[in-house]
């Protein structure tokens, strides 16, 4: 029987990874304010103890923890060993000591309950094989009335950061595109989908909020740069294109950097951008 999740963890523990932590400041210029944006669906007291889900290199983690009252403490948990490796280095550097990371598959390994005072995710809840199984152990972990709020992109046809730059991939490469609602960036595309995983795992006062909002990648990149990174940081494009030969892969990167020219300012790209904020809470009432 494969391991759960497998592709995930050879992705973001191996090559994939270890490239997110070499752009991590370029990923979190384009991801941050749809982050901040979510964040705000929490309470402003987030209690004792608060979970980040698919935490990344730990940029939402450690601003979390330097905002929380003294006695607070906040949990980053991650499939990627590199990645978290990263935070933990953030983290010593700014001497945050209520932060601390692990590794941990939220689907399989998620056991404890009644622990967290709140829950977070800025993109890192659309990777499951299972998502109920995954966000039931989030609703477990949860203290009572915790309330669990996280964005998730919309259609790759909303976000044209993705589907123009997979459209001119296509033109070299002849793959199908991924199976609606595996996992994935946009797994969580239908907003009927969405509700029903949020629901089927218990979550009360569902909130699923349409947000609109330009996005900048690549600041302070050459058009060439851009399309390079473009390539190796996404993981959909990255299993489209494993076994594409290396002259391909510059015929695309070629073509890519003409349709950026569109959306360069000189100093980065910026797109539309939609995505989903939502938010929920644990009432074990209902």
């Amino acid at each position: 029987m494969e391991e759960t999740n497998k592709k995930q963890r050879e992705f973001w523990s191996g090559k994939g990874g270890d490239v997110w932590v070499e752009k991590q400041n370029a990923m979190d210029v384009m991801l941050e304010p749809l982050g901040v944006a979510a964040l705000s669906k929490l309470p402003d007291d987030l209690g004792d103890h608060i979970l980040d889900i698919g935490c990344g290199c730990g940029s939402t983690t450690l601003s979390i923890a330097e905002q929380l009252s003294e006695n607070s403490k906040i949990t980053g948990v991650d499939i990627s060993e590199p990645m978290l490796d990263q935070a933990r280095k953030l983290a010593t550097e700014r001497n945050l000591l209520n932060a601390d990371f692990q590794v941990m598959d939220i689907q399989t390994e998620l056991k404890e309950e009644n622990i967290y005072s709140a829950a977070f995710s800025r993109f890192g809840v659309m990777f499951f094989e299972a998502p109920v199984p995954a966000f039931k152990n989030i609703y477990r972990s949860l203290q009572q009335e915790a309330k669990f709020s996280f964005v998730c992109w919309q259609s790759p046809q909303l976000n044209p950061w993705q589907s123009l730059s997979i459209q001119v991939i296509k033109e070299f490469v002849d793959l199908p595109s991924p199976p609606k609602r595996s996992p994935g960036p946009f797994a969580f595309a239908e907003v009927n989908y969405l509700e029903s995983i949020m629901s089927d795992s218990g979550f009360a006062d569902i909130s699923i909020e349409s947000h609109e909002q330009e996005v900048t990648m690549f600041t302070g990149k050459s058009l060439e740069d851009a399309s390079n990174d473009y390539l190796s940081i996404n993981p959909v494009v990255t299993e489209m294109l494993k076994e594409a030969p290396e002259s391909t892969k510059k015929d695309i990167s070629s073509s890519l950097q003409e349709l950026f020219k569109t959306y360069s300012d000189g100093d980065g790209l910026h797109f539309p951008s939609a995505t989903w904020l939502v938010s929920a809470k644990k009432n074990d009432t209902n």
